[in-house]
């Protein structure tokens, strides 16, 4: 009776298995075509939040969003949700002078998740008021039902450094 028992959990356990396995990403490395095209994808969904922006408007930014979605701004204390984005939004209606250069630095990919890291600079603010301000950015992507959604972000300050070097 146990033997019984146990064959048929181990065999439940084996359809569960196959059952998810085409749902688990590989362990392989993205093949260039497959990189091409989450970079192509998601910096254009990064490009559109940010022309958006300039427009005063975050509603691509929202519709962008992943469920629980979490980022850190560059001035807040702490990561904030889609409420945040809201508030930033309400702030910025009406105000449709940001000027913002973006620079795509590159992209991690593993499967239906990716890291994107770019620069940008901001030469004026949603109000018009010059600046001269400089970020470093990375947001995290996941694929849902085959759409690219941000799941997370951080953006600092970019500090000055040297130049770029491989020896340190």
């Amino acid at each position: 009776m146990k033997l019984r028992r146990l064959t048929r959990m181990a065999l439940s356990g084996l359809l569960l298995a196959g059952l998810a396995a085409p749902h688990l990403t590989s362990a392989h490395p993205p093949s260039a075509a497959a990189w091409q095209a989450a970079k192509e994808a998601i910096w254009a969904r990064e490009l559109a939040i940010y022309n958006g922006r300039a427009k005063g408007d975050l509603a691509i930014y929202l519709a962008s969003t992943a469920h629980g979605y979490k980022a850190w701004p560059p001035y807040a204390p702490l990561p904030k949700g889609n409420e945040g984005l809201e508030e930033t939004g309400q702030r910025m209606a009406g105000k449709t002078q940001e000027a913002l250069e973006m620079t795509f630095l590159d992209l991690a990919l593993h499967g239906d998740f990716a890291v994107i890291y770019y620069h940008t600079h901001r030469t004026r603010l949603a109000d018009g008021t010059p600046v001269d301000e400089r970020f470093e950015v990375t947001h995290s992507w996941v694929r849902e039902k085959g759409e690219w959604k941000m799941l997370g972000g951080m953006a600092r300050v970019r500090p000055d450094r040297p130049a770029y070097s491989e020896n340190p």
